[in-house]
This record gives structure tokens, sequence and C-alpha cells, in this order.
């Protein structure tokens, strides 16, 4: 199947999470609705409400339906708890895409750091040790990288 193609797993990946998203939308709206009918009820809102309420049930059989269909998925325990102290979890992903870019800056250090120490313990050694340099270098050939 080609990228552009309806079909293709991507869009068909897109397309599931994007009625998901709108399920959710749907009914966080509908529970909004429903809040400020019972918080402002009167004898007059019990029908409305119950519309929300039928509205709100036929929400989560939708998404009861859908759940198979993300078992597949993996969200980092950490990201829920990011999201239940009410923060955005888009600076979720932007602070574990700071923490993963300074800990790859620091674990490139360490690997310059062990290079420039192979290089002065060869150099060291070939001072020291010729003749036994002169065979790991045969073995092994020194190079600089």
């Amino acid at each position: 199947m080609a990228p552009g193609d309806p079909q293709s797993p991507s869009t068909n990946e897109e397309q599931k999470f994007n009625m998901l998203e709108q399920i959710l939308e749907q009914f966080q709206e509908n529970a909004r609705h429903m809040g400020v009918i019972a918080s402002e009820f009167t004898a007059r809102s019990q029908e409305p409400l119950n519309q929300k309420i039928h509205t709100m049930v036929h929400g989560l059989r939708q998404l009861d339906q859908m759940k198979d269909e993300f078992r597949d998925v993996k969200v980092p325990a950490e990201l829920l708890d990011y999201v239940d102290q009410g923060k955005n979890p888009q600076l979720y992903t932007k602070e574990v895409l700071e923490r993963t870019l300074n800990k790859n800056k620091e674990v490139n250090g360490k690997i310059e750091l062990y290079k420039k120490f192979r290089a002065k313990l060869i150099q060291e050694l070939g001072k020291d040790l010729p003749q036994d340099m002169a065979n790991y270098t045969t073995f092994r050939p020194y190079n600089n990288s």
C-alpha cells in the first residue's frame, strides 16, 4: 500500500487516534454540560439531564468497544502522573526530550574522555613498554577515533 493510500497502516493508525480523540472530546464536553445542568437543576432540567446521561453512557460504550484497538499502545506511568497533576502532556514530552538531550551530551562527553584516555594510555605505554605496544598494535592497530 502507498503512503497516501487511505488504507495504509499509518493512515489507519492516525484515523484510530483521531477517532479516539474526537470521542474523548465529546465525552468531556458532555460531562461539562451535565455538570452545568446538575449545578443549576430545576424540575425542567430532568429531561436534558437524562439525555446527557444517556449520551455519556453511549460515549462510554464507544470507548469500551475501541479499547482492544489500543492494547499495544504503551503509555509511561510518569505521563499519567503528570496528567493527574493537571499538567499539559505536551510539556511532558518536551521535558523528556530535554532530559534525553542532556543525557546524550553527558554520554558523548564521557565517550570523548575515554577516547582521550585511551590515546594517552597508548602513548604512555608506548614509552614504557615499546615492544609490548608494538605487538599490541600488530594485532590490534591503533586508531585515533
